[in-house]
Order: C-alpha cells, then sequence, then structure tokens
C-alpha cells in the first residue's frame, strides 16, 4: 500500500515494512531510480523487522538512495556496507533478534553530505567495551568486526543511547559528483585441481546469509574429502562484509586444526583494504600470482 503527497511517498506492506521517501521529486514503487528528472530524492525512513533479511533490504534502499544523490562506485561500496553493518548489530545485538523490536533507519542528503542513522530497540552498550579486533587475541575470531569497518568507511560515525531507547549510530559519507555503475550478483563458487591444490574460484559478494553458507559448506565438503591445500581465488569477488571476514576465518581455523592449509589469492583492493583495517593480512598467506601460490603448498 501507498500513500502519496508531491513531496513524499509511504509503503506499508504485510511484512511490517514501513519506508517513507521525501524530497522534490517522487519515487516509483519499484525502485528509487525512476525518479522525476526535476528533482532527487532527499530522505529516506525505513522501519525494519528484527531478521537477518533486513540488512539486505537495507542495503538494497541505501545503495539506490546513494547512487541517486551522486555518489561514486567507491563511496556506494561504502556506504551500504556501513549500513549493512549497522543494521546487522542492531538486529543481532541490539534487538537479539525479536521480532516485536524494530531497527528506524533514516537517511538524509545534506549539504555535508549523506547523513544515515540506524536505531535499534535494545537495552543498549557501551561502544567503548568493545574489543579491539584488531589485537592479537581477537583476530581469529569469526565476529566482532562490524564497528571497526563502520569507522572505517564513514567519514564520521557516533554511536550513543537513544533519546527513546535502544542504541543510534549516526554516520556521515562526504560526498563527490562522480559516479559509476556496479555490478552486483551472488556468490558463485567453482573448483579446480593444480598439481595436488584445490582453487576456489569465487565470483560475487560473501556476505551474510547464502553465500557465507555457502563458503563454510565449501570448506567442509573439501576436508570430507580429504582435500587439505585449498587455494581461494578472490579476483571476482567485489564485496565482503563481516561476515564474510567471519566465514574466512572460520574456513582458515577449520582447514588448520585438520591439519590442512588455506590461502587467498587475487585480492582486489577493495577485499586487500578491508583485511588491511582488520588486521587479517597478519592471518592469511597471500598470492598475487597462481603459480607461485601453488609452489607454496608443497
Amino acid at each position: 500500500m501507498y500513500r502519496s503527497s508531491p513531496t513524499e511517498m509511504k509503503r506499508i506492506d504485510n511484512s511490517g515494512l514501513v519506508c517513507k521517501l521525501s524530497g522534490r521529486a517522487m519515487a516509483s514503487h519499484q525502485s528509487l531510480r525512476k525518479t522525476e528528472r526535476k528533482g532527487i530524492v532527499k530522505r529516506l525512513e525505513v522501519v525494519l523487522q528484527s531478521c537477518l533479511e533486513s540488512a539486505d533490504l537495507a542495503e538494497s534502499l541505501l545503495a539506490q538512495f546513494s547512487e541517486q544523490a551522486g555518489c561514486s562506485e567507491q563511496q556506494q561500496a561504502e556506504i551500504t556496507l556501513a549500513v549493512r553493518e549497522s543494521v546487522m548489530n542492531a538486529v543481532l545485538h541490539g534487538n537479539r533478534g525479536q521480532l516485536r523490536k524494530k531497527v528506524f533507519i533514516r537517511a538524509e542528503l545534506g549539504r555535508s553530505g549523506l547523513q544515515v542513522s540506524v536505531r535499534d530497540e535494545g537495552r543498549g552498550f557501551d561502544p567503548r567495551t568493545v574489543p579491539d579486533p584488531r589485537r592479537p587475541e581477537n583476530l581469529l575470531r569469526e565476529s566482532g568486526r562490524g564497528i571497526l569497518l563502520m569507522r572505517s568507511l564513514m567519514d564520521q560515525v557516533a554511536i550513543r543511547r537513544a533519546a527513546s531507547r535502544g542504541m543510534e549510530v549516526r554516520m556521515v559519507k562526504f560526498l563527490d559528483r562522480h559516479k559509476e555503475e556496479e555490478h552486483k550478483m551472488s556468490l558463485k563458487v567453482t573448483n579446480r585441481q593444480a598439481d595436488g591444490v584445490t582453487i576456489l574460484d569465487m565470483n560475487g559478494r560473501i556476505v551474510l546469509g547464502e553465500p557465507t553458507a555457502l563458503l563454510r559448506d565449501t570448506i567442509q565438503d573439501l576436508l570430507t574429502r580429504g582435500q587439505k591445500k585449498v587455494l581461494v581465488n578472490l579476483a571476482g569477488v567485489s564485496y565482503i562484509d563481516s561476515s564474510g571476514l567471519g566465514a574466512l576465518v572460520s574456513g582458515f581455523t577449520t582447514m588448520t586444526n585438520q591439519q590442512g592449509q588455506l590461502k587467498l589469492l587475487n585480492l582486489t583492493k577493495k577485499v586487500q583494504d578491508l583485511l588491511q583495517i582488520t588486521k587479517l593480512l597478519t592471518v592469511f598467506d597471500v598470492y598475487e600470482d597462481e603459480i607461485a601460490a601453488i609452489k607454496s603448498f608443497r
């Protein structure tokens, strides 16, 4: 159901989602991209349920919103990943998956840039007590990198207790006017053999849900078949969130515990930057040349 006026549109569907878009132009019911030429949507307000699918929806909406705002390809990727991490934190740690509690998102395009607020209805926490995932004792943990990624990806991040209840994350990305298009796809994994080494060619996005489950299942299946020399080729991976990093860490520790080896090949700049931010480059053996990587297993 949609309710509209010259300056805003509100959608209410059976899933409990409430979405309101405000600006000088109307957005269509299918996509924010289909806006009138005379203006752009300047404000987005969304109320989401406390389920993991909400992270996908928030990411999709913010991708369209930031694209229309004129963000570059890199800025869109950084904004959507930061919002995804914030929503996952709100669902899992703030509201603890309780469906009666909601996640509130507000995005606004202002003179200083794109401002995003994500609020939950949980008990709240002191962000200063969150362990630093870059410390040696935390490097092999599968989770705990969300806040670090948010602070690294956005220009300003503030975490505070909300005036009503729960925690609120406020983030700002300063914008330029350069804009590119990015093709997004689901994760696809193919494997091949070379001198006793299993090479996993990965294409798409490694994010919470089916992609991370596919990665974990693939590693486990290789171990079941006795294949303990694994080279993960990330040349085709355009996007990794904190759960994706956790899945890589899980694969590494699982393989190591079974006297196997898991190494990384062909990191894109985005992926390498994330591994550097999280200090996971100190954990994984990383190669740019496939032949050299294969020889390293001998």
